[in-house]
């Protein structure tokens, strides 16, 4: 079910799932860059010897299924240097010191130029077991466009509002980069919230 996200209970209801893969107490930063940092430290085996384990860190993001007031689904079709076009619920990373509600209602507005005042926490999860990265999953409701798009410099980016059995498809095809989000769906959990 899904959990309303108001200014006053976020703290409350919005909570980040830990890295799949726990760093040992011993584990030093090697290597920070412009976005990942690795991690190494000592780890005993189930022999008793010991290997050096590695992961990497980098920051956490938000993703948002928005709907418009006629249940239609905001989606984005974009473009970034270095990938192939593809199709993304909006969202983005979470910028450092900045709370998982304030990111999200600021990317939604920046990718889509809609805003909502109606929010609601889905989910959180590690995106791969070496890599901690959490990223939050949040429902806008009756979303309104306020303003015209903000992409960063390196983003390009089409506003599309589409209906739930496009959106279906789409959650198919390869060009649909929220992964996470589509096993989700596909796993049930769309039947377990009331998400519109």
């Amino acid at each position: 079910m899904l959990q309303k996200i108001t200014e006053t209970n976020q703290d409350h209801v919005i909570k980040r799932v830990p890295a799949r893969l726990k760093r040992g107490s011993q584990a030093k930063q090697v290597f920070a860059g412009e976005f990942f940092r690795v991690w190494q430290w000592p780890q005993e085996l189930y022999d008793g010897s010991v290997a050096t384990f590695e992961s990497l860190s980098r920051p956490d993001t938000v993703t948002i299924l928005a709907f418009d007031s006629e249940g239609k689904i905001i989606m984005t079709k974009q473009s970034q240097p270095g990938f192939t076009e593809f199709w993304s619920l909006p969202g983005g990373v979470i910028d450092d010191g900045e709370e998982v509600f304030a990111a999200a209602k600021r990317e939604l507005l920046e990718e889509t130029g809609f805003e909502s005042d109606e929010w609601y926490f889905l989910f959180c999860g590690q995106l791969n077991s070496r890599i901690d990265w959490a990223n939050f999953h949040l429902v806008a409701r009756n979303c309104r466009r306020v303003t015209d798009i903000a992409p960063d410099a390196g983003e390009k980016i089409q506003v599309e509002l589409i209906e739930r059995a496009a959106f279906e498809d789409l959650l198919r095809r390869s060009e649909f980069r929220n992964s996470d989000f589509a096993l989700w769906w596909w796993r049930g959990g769309e039947k377990e919230s009331d998400l519109v």
